[in-house]
């Protein structure tokens, strides 16, 4: 027996139409409550079209619960009533302005802190437990959205982040709760109700518990083995779901005994898959494969699958390996003018085209079956394996000089640069820097004059030389707003750029920019990822003309700014064909040669933004060395050959660097900006013994609230009581795309004043 059904969906809309209605809220202060039903409206169009597809695709489930207003880790913490407290919370009677506070902030509150989901590009928002933290359940929403699914008259299933999940990927407030897990049994019981609430009106539970992958204590095992026990011997209903990696061996006898409806594996990555279906112990009617890529965009090699799933003499289902939220809707969107493009494109498939792979590869299964095992093969089977093979022939992907380029280099190719302290005493010389120097992370707003500008020369309404002037007005404009905050580094602004990989992945040979691909990366932040179909290579500079002319509209230092070659390649959808370190240097090559030229022209600060080192970060931490290993050489291959008195700067943001700080030591940059305001410097604690100079950012840009100086000398006085002032920095948490003038012109005099205080106070530790 066969059957299929999807992890998840994307909730953006076609036109993203979720993104625009939000930010028109957010825009013009509406109040939410008063928008309720239009959003309520737009969300069912969203649903109604989601499970449309499901429907015409033979996809036997319609899912509720994959929908999100703007996080799903979020939609729990309102599904079982656990607002943290100090957003003095009393009632569900206001949900979207509740829902929005948690998620945005507001003048009385700092919102929840961001973080990333597990190593994709995806941020969730974060639990905040105490002791006094309760649970209770709230159906209101859910039953809605039950009702409306029911019109369908189709199997519905209902998906749930999972109790420990949820749990652990919280935040503990409280010095108090020394172990979270205290707060299992009364979570427990809220999960007990709901799924005993809705379990009439659904004919199957996904219960999403990644976590599993993750190296977990054996106290949290057997957590899992009792909650697991307990809600499989009073549902028979209950799909357990993991993703993004395999489950470890070890953890195996945990599920041994558990009366589970269903387990679904994530086949990208699985590589032992008999291992799990040869133990007996572990039971379920159904083994739920995800061999249908949720994370990347490439055709699936549905003759493979085949294979792999006709080995399994099982019941099987048949989905995506995850939610389908981390690749773009739909390749039909996408019209490629040049002949290059079509062929790539023939390559490709996103969201609606992996719902006709699960068909595809469903109906090959069962029409097999029928016909005695003999291979049958359709229409689109006999397509799907000319372009598989197509790919792997074509001299688009593989570039002969660049691989010969690979192939010479060697460990001269990777020399540190002399000791950091010698070159920290030649830079401040250099610089004439001080102490508590400050700047930018680099972009600086994206008004809607600038967006109309780029709009306008992509659709040659304008001339390029007409393009170039009217960019060139906007970065005068941005340097002298910089000189009047009187802020010591520089930056041009990035006016040119609409996303800091897509920009340059425009100019570089190897990766295809799509028009439509986008996909949320949070809340109604969506980007553009794109494409790297073959080797990396560049016939032209990237930045230099733009650097060239901004240094020359000021005597202080000016930043350069490139994006790394980590971000570059996990920002984009990624070459399988080859190992990631072989693409990465690649893209290494690149920016070395442009740093050269940096050079050359006067720009003698540079900043190499690395947000994507962490989340690059293999899930298993046995494998983080050897991640680190050739991570951190194509790094050091851009840096070999620069001279001393340039400055190297970093920014990683948005993740959790305690566990690899010893290893962004190894980065040996100058200077490495890191987000902490969210977190309340709670990092710093850890960074006291980090020998280069930290740009901390105190101004979250994530959210309108203004830095106002009380709270900008509070945090500061946190960063000197853990950090060498000799050694700090300070900086917004990231670049300031996304606000408007009016909310960052304050907020950046108010950091300049207050370092300047600290500054004139010649501290001495």
């Amino acid at each position: 027996m066969i059957t299929s059904h999807i992890i998840g969906q994307s909730r953006i809309g076609f036109n993203r139409d979720l993104k625009k209605s939000l930010e028109r809220c957010f825009e013009f202060n509406e109040c939410f409550e008063k928008n309720k039903n239009y959003l309520n409206e737009l969300k069912k169009k969203v649903l109604y079209n989601n499970w449309n597809l499901k429907i015409n695709n033979n996809i036997n489930y319609i899912n509720i619960g994959d929908f999100s207003f703007y996080d799903h880790i979020l939609d729990n913490i309102f599904n079982v009533n656990c607002t943290p407290k100090r957003f003095k919370i009393k009632n569900n009677e206001n949900f979207f302005k509740n829902y929005f506070i948690l998620a945005k902030g507001d003048t009385n509150n700092q919102p929840l802190e961001m973080k990333k989901w597990f190593n994709t590009n995806y941020h969730y928002l974060v639990p905040e437990y105490d002791l006094d933290t309760k649970f209770s359940l709230n159906l209101s929403i859910l039953k809605n959205d039950i009702y409306f699914a029911k019109i369908f008259k189709k199997k519905i299933k209902f998906i749930i982040i999972g109790p420990l999940t949820f749990l652990k990927l919280g935040k503990i407030k409280d010095n108090k709760l020394k172990n979270r897990l205290l707060l299992l049994p009364e979570l427990l019981l809220s999960y007990f109700s709901l799924i005993n609430e809705l379990n009439n009106n659904v004919d199957l539970i996904q219960i999403d518990e990644p976590i599993l992958i993750l190296n977990l204590s054996e106290i949290w095992l057997k957590c899992f083995k009792n909650t697991y026990n307990i809600l499989c011997s009073y549902f028979t209903n209950i799909m357990m779901a993991t993703y993004f990696e395999q489950i470890n061996a070890a953890y195996l006898k945990y599920l041994e005994g558990i009366n589970f409806f269903s387990i679904h594996l994530d086949l990208i990555n699985y590589k032992k898959i008999n291992n799990f279906i040869k133990n007996k112990n572990i039971k379920y009617n159904h083994i739920s494969l995800g061999i249908i890529d949720g994370k990347n965009i490439w055709k699936n090699n549905l003759e493979k699958s085949f294979y792999i799933i006709n080995d399994i003499k099982k019941s099987m289902m048949i989905s995506t390996s995850c939610s389908l939220m981390h690749v773009p809707l739909d390749l039909n969107s996408e019209k490629f003018k040049n002949k290059k493009n079509k062929i790539i494109k023939n390559w490709i498939s996103f969201g609606n085209q992996k719902l006709e792979e699960i068909k595809n590869l469903s109906e090959i299964y069962k029409l097999n079956l029928y016909n005695n095992k003999k291979k049958y093969m359709n229409k689109n089977f006999i397509k799907n394996i000319f372009f598989v093979m197509n790919k792997k022939k074509s001299k688009l992907v593989f570039v002969k000089n660049i691989q010969n380029k690979i192939k010479k280099i060697n460990i001269n190719d990777f020399k540190y640069r002399i000791n950091y302290n010698l070159r920290r005493n030649i830079q401040k010389k250099y610089f004439k820097l001080n102490t508590f120097t400050t700047t930018t992370i680099g972009s600086f707003p994206q008004t809607p004059k600038i967006r109309k500008i780029r709009i306008d020369y992509k659709n040659s309404a304008i001339s390029k030389n007409n393009y170039e002037n009217l960019i060139k007005k906007e970065i005068y404009f941005i340097i002298k707003k910089q000189l009047d905050y009187k802020l010591d580094i520089l930056v041009h602004g990035e006016p040119e750029r609409g996303d800091m990989v897509e920009y340059f992945a425009q100019s570089i040979e190897g990766f295809l920019t799509t028009n439509n691909g986008w996909v949320q990366s949070y809340g109604s932040r969506y980007v553009k990822p794109p494409v790297i179909y073959g080797d990396i290579h560049i016939k032209n500079y990237l930045t230099l003309n733009w650097a060239k002319y901004s240094q020359s509209l000021t005597q202080k230092p000016l930043k350069g700014m490139l994006t790394g070659p980590l971000t570059m390649i996990k920002w984009s959808f990624r070459r399988i064909d080859q190992p990631n370190y072989i693409t990465t240097i690649q893209m290494s090559l690149v920016l070395k040669k442009e740093i050269k030229k940096l050079e050359k022209i006067g720009i003698k600060i540079i900043q190499i933004d690395e947000p994507a080192i962490r989340e690059f970060l293999p899930i298993k931490n046995d494998k983080y060395k050897h991640y680190f290993n050739w991570a951190i050489k194509t790094f050091i291959l851009i840096l070999s050959g620069i001279k001393n008195n340039t400055q190297i700067h970093t920014h990683i943001c948005y993740s959790e660097f305690n566990n690899i700080i010893n290893f962004i030591k190894d980065l040996n940059v100058d200077v490495v900006s890191i987000e902490t305001s969210r977190s309340n410097m709670s990092i710093t604690t850890t960074l006291n013994d980090y020998a280069n100079d930290i740009g901390l950012g105190v101004y979250d840009i994530h959210t309108k609230r203004k830095m106002e100086i009380n709270y900008a000398i509070y945090l500061i006085k946190i960063i000197i009581n853990n950090i060498d002032i000799k050694k700090i920095w300070i900086n917004p948490d990231c670049g300031l795309k996304t606000r408007k003038w009016l909310e960052i012109s304050k907020s950046l005099k108010n950091i300049v004043y207050c370092s300047k205080i600290f500054k004139n106070l010649k501290l001495s530790f």
